[in-house]
């Protein structure tokens, strides 16, 4: 009985010690999950960003929506490249970059949504003086001095 509690004994330790634990591939691992948020967000990214940019051309009517879209647009860049700059280094953590990219395309979705109803808000008025004619563009438009607005 001794016996067999010795060599169970000495049979589950040459086991422990000489069966080291499975290692994943972590550089595998890695590429594969960059390349599902490359698909997942960094598309919906890319997207957003023409569509900011669309936005920028209707908003440039108003200096006041332009300077709402350009303030957008800097953050987005400066998001944006610390996303694809993440995902590029291989000594950075996945998490975080997981993390900030659900954030960032949550966040921009909230401001385009924001942006899009400042530009169903312009307004056109067209305005005369004499023989010319101005169109005038923006939140709360203002004939220039001198101009009457058509009726």
């Amino acid at each position: 009985m001794r016996s067999r509690k010795f060599l169970g004994l000495v049979l589950s330790i040459f086991l422990t010690i000489g069966a080291a634990p499975a290692m994943a591939d972590t550089v595998t691992d890695r590429a594969a999950t960059v390349e599902i948020l490359k698909q997942k967000y960094v598309k919906v990214l890319d997207e957003q960003h023409l569509t900011l940019l669309a936005l920028k051309e209707k908003m440039k009517v108003d200096p006041y929506l332009l300077k709402q879209v350009n303030a957008v647009i800097a953050d987005f860049n400066t998001n944006y490249a610390a996303i694809v700059k993440g995902l590029e280094n291989p000594d950075q953590a996945i998490q975080p970059i997981i993390d900030l990219c659900a954030e960032e395309v949550e966040e921009f979705g909230n401001s385009i949504y924001q942006l899009q109803q400042m530009v169903k808000q312009i307004k056109f008025i067209i305005c005369v003086k004499g023989k010319s004619t101005k169109t005038i563009a923006g939140l709360k438009p203002v004939c220039p001095k001198g101009y009457i607005k058509k009726k």
